[in-house]
């Protein structure tokens, strides 16, 4: 088995505690007594940002080919870094097992900040999609090698219905395919192969080619510096999803304004 598969093996299994514990019944009467509205994830993604680029930046403890990154992060005190840094988006990596993130996580960041903010989580089933929308959550990602086409259309259809937006993660042209069909429109590209996790900055680049007027790329993974972020800026991305190096910053907002040329790093 592949990293990949024992993850989304060992997500079946939690999915199926968490509803012994929680039902969908439960959560959407948690959802329905929330007053929530979204903050436009999808929208703020959709034209450049300053200095022509959008960065959402993650909160992300540890992860299966790095390890522990940094394990007593508080995920609050990172996010308002992240939002005082001038990021359009926080992403909160959820997953436990292998990320050492939380749910938990997701509601007290967007409890604490104003911007749009992504669960990062291998969602394979609806159930996932209620949790998020009872957690607060703006937006999802779904990753299309670990959906079949026919779940990627129907939980892209719930998760409009919950009123959220949604990155389809792709790594290959058979995903974009399928992200396509789907009728997706955010398209984050993962320059990781989530089979053995090795990370190619071309990735994105070459993948962004195959992308229709109406589709907005987002780049993941591997972005380290100002560099980086002027590569793909001349090859027509400006979204881009940042986590190892802005969580190991030694000043978060500082390297946050470099990436929009503001400062230098």
């Amino acid at each position: 088995m592949t990293i990949l598969d024992r993850i989304v093996a060992d997500k079946k299994e939690e999915i199926d505690r968490a509803r012994q514990h929680v039902s969908v019944e439960a959560l959407r009467a948690r959802i329905a007594d929330t007053d929530w509205h979204s903050r436009g994830f999808e929208r703020r993604l959709c034209r450049p940002g300053t200095g022509g680029v959008n960065i959402i930046a993650e909160v992300k403890r540890a992860s299966p080919s790095k390890g522990d990154i940094c394990v007593d992060l508080d995920a609050v005190q990172c996010a308002r870094q992240y939002e005082t840094g001038g990021a359009a988006a926080v992403s909160v990596l959820t997953d436990t097992p292998y990320f050492k993130g939380s749910l938990e996580d997701l509601g007290r960041v967007r409890d604490a900040i104003g911007l749009p903010v992504l669960r990062k989580e291998f969602i394979i089933d609806p159930y996932q999609l209620y949790e998020s929308r009872a957690a607060g959550a703006d937006a999802v990602l779904l990753i299309a090698r670990i959906l079949s086409t026919t779940q990627l259309k129907e939980l892209l259809a719930l998760t409009h219905e919950l009123g959220m937006d949604t990155l389809v993660e792709i790594h290959n042209a058979e995903d974009y395919a399928a992200a396509h069909d789907a009728g997706s429109r955010l398209i984050g590209i993962n320059n990781r192969n989530l089979a053995n996790f090795d990370t190619d900055l071309r990735t994105a680049l070459g993948l962004k080619a195959l992308l229709q007027p109406n589709e907005v790329p987002v780049a993941a993974s591997g972005i380290r510096g100002r560099e980086d972020i002027v590569r793909n800026l001349e090859g027509g991305i400006f979204n881009f999803l940042v986590g190892e190096s802005l969580v190991r910053a030694k000043d978060r907002v500082v390297m946050l304004r470099s990436f929009a040329g503001e400062v230098s790093a």
